[in-house]
Formats: C-alpha cells, sequence, structure tokens
C-alpha cells in the first residue's frame, strides 16, 4: 500500500471513531528511516489515552490493517513492521516528545556512567525506544550500549569503557 493510501486510511479510520481531525501529514522519522504519519486532532487526549496506551493500540491497529494478509509482519511497537509497509504515526508531536525524553535521559545517564565509570541499567522499552538509546549514544566517548532482558523486560545497559 502506497503513502497516499495509508493517509486516507488512517484519515478514514480517525473519522470513524468519532473524533475530530484536523490534518493527516507525511514526513520520514529521523531515526528509524520510515514514513511518519503526523495526526493533528484537537481531541488528541482521547486519541493518545492515559499514559500512551489507546496511541499504542491504534498504532498497532493501524499497522495490522495496512499489513493484513502480508507474511511474517511482527505485532511489536510502534515502528516496528519488518516486512510489508514500514510506517509509524505520531498525534500532535506525542510520539515526538516520547523520543526527546528518552534522548535527554540516554544522554544523562550516559553522562552518570562516564563520571561514576559504572553501567548504567535503564527500565525496560519497547525495540524503537532501545534503537533511539542505541542510535544516541553510538558515538559517545568511552561508552557502549548494550540490550539484555527478554520480551517485555529487554532494557538498555549503558556500559562505561575505559
Amino acid at each position: 500500500m502506497n503513502n497516499i493510501k495509508i493517509k486516507a486510511l488512517i484519515e478514514e479510520f480517525i473519522k470513524n471513531l468519532g473524533v475530530r481531525l484536523d490534518s493527516v501529514s507525511i514526513k520520514e522519522d529521523e531515526v528509524s528511516k520510515k514514513t511518519t504519519f503526523i495526526i493533528r486532532s484537537p481531541d488528541s487526549g482521547l486519541l493518545i489515552g492515559e499514559e500512551g496506551e489507546t496511541f499504542y493500540a491504534i498504532s498497532h491497529l493501524l499497522r495490522r490493517i495496512v499489513n493484513k494478509g502480508k507474511e511474517n509482519h511482527p505485532i511489536g511497537a510502534v515502528g516496528q513492521v519488518e516486512e510489508g509497509n514500514d510506517f509509524s504515526i505520531d498525534i500532535n508531536d506525542y510520539r515526538a516528545s516520547i523520543i526527546e525524553k528518552i534522548k535527554i535521559k540516554a544522554t544523562i545517564l550516559a553522562n552518570r556512567a562516564r563520571d561514576m565509570k559504572s553501567n548504567v541499567e535503564l527500565e525496560p522499552m519497547s525495540s524503537y525506544e532501545r534503537l533511539i538509546v542505541h542510535g544516541m549514544l553510538t558515538d559517545q566517548p568511552n561508552i557502549k550500549t548494550e540490550s539484555i532482558g527478554e520480551g517485555k523486560n529487554r532494557r538498555v545497559v549503558i556500559k562505561y569503557v575505559g
């Protein structure tokens, strides 16, 4: 499915929820290099939900609808489609703000690991969030990152390497 058809599907999906929609725009995600559909709505609270639960559910549903019938597409976190259409959504910059917070936290914890000359373990994160941390800290001096754990308990460890 091409981006124009996905955009139309998203618009129809949101309108069928009975939620006001200002616009849906398309841009390339800076981190993953995948397409991001940016939804603007005065009812963003309804689309995001408490702690982003509705946001993640809508993201999941839209990816499943777009990739229906395609084999081997995972059910993973936002932005995680290995075959079929690679895309994510953002609602009134909610996702962008999460990414910015992760980047700030990763930088602070990398400095802590460097200053204390010890490893720092982050809380469990989605694969996309871990990708952000790994990408942010790739060129940091004396810092190496590694993912540990399984499933929903998978997390990043920021390691001091002196």
